[in-house]
């Protein structure tokens, strides 16, 4: 899932393209992990990274890499073990390798018993029907472009949307000051617009409150 539009790319075709020509493949899934169904082993890609604390609720600070197996034996921590070690998941399983907060780690297990608790499809939905809630309230905005496919399966919480002929700078500021909504303003290439991400933990009235200050802060921008 790109992160600024929340379009879902075609990983597992891409990546059996790159095995095609020997190309090593790299999937960050820091928006789509633990936000939908997601299978490592069926996306055939040589490396998955993603943080933990998007869409699992983990400390800020985790994260997890997972090395297919093929490329284990190439692939090395960036710091060298003291300790002769197997070529093995092991190598990245060292007490040298640096010191890390303990606690940070103590809130995975947690996380992850919530998030299996509720059902990742459960998740999804949800998100799904969030963004599809506020996008249809605010569809009488004149102007109002949605960047992100509303009708694709693989839609979630992530969504990009600008306002023709409202700068998008502004106002993400008006919708901060006074209205205490936080939205994101992003621009990659020519594409730029106010990101919106509700999670699980928010309901239809915490959008309401945002549809209402978007209405409000675009009649004040015009």
């Amino acid at each position: 899932m790109i992160h600024w539009t929340g379009r879902v790319l075609p990983v597992a075709r891409l990546c059996a393209l790159a095995r095609e020509r020997g190309i090593i493949t790299i999937v960050d899934a820091a928006q789509s992990f633990a936000q939908m169904p997601i299978r490592f082993r069926e996306l055939g890609c040589d490396f998955f990274v993603t943080s933990l604390h998007k869409w699992l609720g983990a400390p800020v600070g985790n994260g997890m890499l997972i090395i297919n197996r093929r490329r284990l034996r190439e692939t090395w921590p960036l710091l060298a073990p003291f300790d002769a070690t197997p070529d093995t998941a092991d190598k990245f399983d060292h007490w040298n390798l640096g010191t890390y907060n303990s606690a940070l780690q103590a809130g995975i297990e947690p996380a992850i018993r919530l998030h299996r608790a509720i059902g990742v499809a459960n998740i999804h939905a949800r998100l799904s029907a969030l963004t599809r809630y506020w996008t249809a309230r605010a569809a009488d905005i004149e102007g109002l472009r949605i960047h992100t496919p509303l009708e694709a399966d693989t839609l979630g919480a992530v969504s990009l949307f600008s306002i023709a002929g409202i700068d998008a700078v502004r106002l993400e500021r008006t919708l901060r000051q006074p209205f205490s909504v936080h939205v994101k303003y992003r621009r990659v290439g020519q594409l730029e617009g106010l990101r919106v991400s509700p999670h699980i933990y928010m309901n239809e009235a915490d959008l309401d409150v945002f549809v209402n200050a978007l209405h409000a802060a675009v009649k004040e921008a015009n």
